[in-house]
């Protein structure tokens, strides 16, 4: 006989992906009344712990939020980003897990920080969110935007190559010292990280290890969401150790942020967006996921553009095709001949 903390664990790891079935679910798997399913389900619903909406046929539930927090800043008018945290943001972090709590306590500090520095805004938002699943936090200003603010800092030609930027990480290589190095650590704490403004919008995912591009509504200002499974065993402790141990001098460059809507690969243009501000890397490192194939073009710049930038420089590549492979190899053999 299944116990009372078996099933209603079982309801509550469940019900996210199955919030107009997890009856029927917890019938199944435990070959037990609809009756007894539903008076596990009222006990959670008076704990607080789930919450129904609708009657009869139309009844579903969703997880209590474990935090749902709220609010529109000022920050013309004397606002202090240290004394905000601690008498707005570190009360409300209480019911989550200590390491989530941290983590989105550290965040939030960069992020308010970089508002403050950086972005001419008048205002800004935060919204915390979180359930026994997962936790959300989302900061929105209305300054320059971030994409545009590295674009100017370095001198870029436009907004795909600032992302192009942002997404190479903390360094002398990337846009560390422009969009603030505690940024970059804030993208390595949690699982998934979307940055929109000047109508693009740049998604890394911790899991498959991979950025992507997109296009946005974001037109003004900057919105960040960052996304982390509340039960995850990160930590600030272990991210730092590994992030700031030492000085990296390996550029990693996503490839498939030269493309924002699915494009072939092959111009010398779209290989101009990816390599910028090399010249103090050892090694750059080209990471081909979810790219299946490029053009001649394109792989005889990169490498052409790579090694103009810096003579001394290394150049390799990761997660690469047969067909990517082969053309990347044959563009080193033609710079070697050169």
């Amino acid at each position: 006989m299944k116990s009372t903390h078996q099933i209603q664990n079982f309801i509550l790891d469940n019900l996210s992906g199955h919030q107009r079935d997890i009856i029927k679910a917890a019938i199944s798997k435990f070959g037990i009344s609809r009756q007894a399913v539903l008076k596990h389900m009222n006990t959670l619903i008076r704990e607080k712990r789930v919450v129904a909406y609708g009657k009869t046929k139309d009844r579903y539930y969703e997880l209590e939020p474990l935090l749902n927090y709220t609010k529109l800043v000022d920050i013309t008018q004397g606002f202090k980003a240290g004394h905000f945290l601690r008498t707005e943001i570190v009360p409300s972090l209480g019911s989550l897990p200590r390491n989530i709590g941290e983590i989105c306590e550290y965040a939030l500090a960069a992020l308010l920080h970089n508002v403050m520095d950086h972005s001419q805004a008048t205002h800004l938002s935060v919204k915390l969110f979180a359930t026994r699943d997962e936790t959300h936090v989302m900061v929105a200003d209305n300054g320059v935007g971030i994409f545009h603010h590295i674009r100017d800092g370095l001198g870029l030609e436009g907004k795909t190559i600032s992302a192009i930027e942002l997404a190479k990480g903390p360094g002398p290589h990337g846009a560390g010292h422009h969009a603030g190095v505690d940024l970059q650590a804030v993208m390595m704490l949690f699982d998934c990280i979307t940055i929109d403004s000047a109508e693009i919008s740049l998604r890394y995912k911790k899991k498959a290890d991979r950025w992507s591009l997109q296009e946005s509504k974001q037109a003004r200002g900057t919105k960040i969401h960052l996304e982390i499974s509340t039960k995850s065993s990160t930590t600030c402790n272990e991210i730092f150790a590994n992030l700031f141990a030492e000085e990296k001098s390996v550029v990693r460059i996503p490839v498939n942020l030269a493309r924002t809507n699915g494009e072939l690969l092959s111009s010398r243009d779209q290989a101009h967006k990816l390599v910028h501000n090399i010249e103090s890397s050892k090694e750059v490192e080209f990471d081909f996921t979810g790219i299946d194939v490029i053009g001649p073009a394109f792989a005889h710049e990169l490498v052409w553009i790579a090694r103009e930038k810096n003579k001394s420089i290394g150049i390799d590549w990761i997660n690469a095709t047969e067909t990517v492979e082969l053309l990347m190899s044959r563009a080193i053999k033609r710079l070697l001949k050169a």
